[in-house]
């Protein structure tokens, strides 16, 4: 997936040299547009003093998730830290109230599980899929709960941090290294223990309901190495998101 993920965005990016358009990839915080107030200073004088950033000068749209991967989007510029009510907000939207977050469930059971036949005593057909499609959804929304509780206790962004490089080779590299890396609330890279814990403890909860497995720890770190899998794949996406659609777009 990761592979197949990589071809697609180096054919749809820009040609070296040319900037990024990363203006759909993510949504970017946009100070407030009105002018500072006007501040005294020694001898009378006055000049603009800059606010500092804050959540409340974002645009609302900075919380909008990606109809695909179901993964909302913070550029490495400009960062702002999600506020509480912004998380609750996003745990819904991420988890349950999106297109996107029932995409990877689909594929990682069509994928991992149906094709390959696992758990084999689910048979196959309609049946044996629909009950494989119901474990990785319930799986999606255990580690999404996990992670989404574990997450402000770490000071940890929940969402995909955008590249600031234009180079599509660093883009790509960013994108692998931030599926298992994100920002703290002070704007700095951190590794991502929320996102890790909560794949490992999604797939090791799964296995209450899996048939009985002949290594309940082999099976948790494989599934939770399939999930980080994945999210390195979406984070590619996720980058090249406004390459992909303005590529398709064009096509006639």
């Amino acid at each position: 997936m990761v592979a197949v993920a990589i071809l697609l965005l180096i054919a749809a990016a820009p040609a070296h040299g040319q900037a990024a358009d990363t203006s759909s990839a993510s949504v970017e915080y946009q100070a407030d547009p009105s002018p500072a107030p006007e501040q005294s200073g020694a001898g009378g004088q006055t000049g603009s003093q800059p606010a500092p950033p804050t959540p409340t000068q974002a645009q609302p749209g900075r919380l909008a998730v990606n109809p695909i991967t179901g993964v909302a989007v913070q550029s490495g510029a400009n960062y702002v830290p999600l506020t509480g009510k912004e998380r609750w907000k996003l745990y819904w939207k991420q988890n349950y109230l999106s297109f996107g977050a029932y995409v990877s469930p689909v594929f990682l059971s069509l994928a991992f599980d149906q094709a390959t036949g696992s758990p084999k005593e689910w048979g196959g057909g309609m049946e044996g899929y629909g009950r494989r499609l119901a474990s990785r959804t319930a799986g999606g929304i255990i580690q999404g709960t996990v992670q989404a509780t574990v997450a402000p206790l770490l000071h940890e962004d929940v969402r995909y941090i955008a590249s600031t490089e234009t180079a599509t080779g660093r883009r790509i590299l960013h994108a692998l290294v931030y599926s298992v890396v994100t920002y703290n609330g002070h704007g700095r890279p951190t590794p991502n223990l929320a996102l890790i814990g909560a794949d490992f403890a999604s797939a090791g909860i799964s296995t209450r309901w899996l048939p009985k497995q002949d290594s309940v720890a082999r099976y948790t770190v494989i599934s939770a190495g399939e999930q980080l899998a994945m999210g390195a794949a979406i984070n590619l996406i996720q980058e090249f998101w406004s390459e992909l659609t303005h590529k398709i777009a064009r096509r006639p």
